[in-house]
């Protein structure tokens, strides 16, 4: 007989312990697995970004600074989501006139709430277009278009998640 097989709370009940183990390990592992989803859910999207009333300009100024140049800006006075104080449009490209291009549509938002509400009513909108992104960076709640392998677009993409957008 093995130093195992001789265990006290090996031979009680014929392993029984063992199972009894096993199972309070799992239920406690599926717990912790819980309890941080529970915690990770309940955070805002995007607590890095720019925040106020240059909030845009930062946009912009965050794109020129990686190297893009945007040739086009409108400031819409419309903006797509309800409760946007204020929202832009810029079209993106290395070279203005050349190659790609990516539309950035911005809309700014004063309450976070209103900003996530507002990032997954678009996202579900522009889902099936694999070609767009919906991020929350700040105040903002930032789509990027372009088409399916666009350079500019995912620069911008990239851009954005190393800046913590989320």
């Amino acid at each position: 007989m093995s130093v195992i097989e001789r265990h006290p709370r090996r031979t009680r009940g014929n392993g029984f312990g063992d199972v009894v183990l096993v199972v309070v390990l799992g239920a406690m592992a599926l717990a912790v697995v819980v309890t941080v989803v529970v915690i990770a859910g309940g955070r805002d999207r995007a607590p890095q970004g720019p925040r106020g009333a240059g909030a845009l300009d930062a946009l912009q100024a965050d794109i020129t600074a990686a190297g893009l140049v945007v040739c086009e800006r409108t400031d819409v006075a419309d903006p797509r989501a309800t409760d946007a104080v204020a929202a832009r449009t810029l079209v993106v490209a290395v070279t203005c006139g050349e190659g790609q291009t990516a539309t950035v549509q911005a809309d700014a938002f004063v309450d976070d709430a209103d900003r996530d509400a507002a990032a997954r009513s678009i996202q579900g909108s522009v889902r099936p277009r694999a070609s767009a992104t919906v991020r929350t960076y700040g105040d903002l709640v930032v789509v990027v278009q372009g088409s399916a392998e666009d350079v500019v677009a995912d620069r911008i993409d990239a851009l954005l998640l190393a800046k913590g957008a989320a």
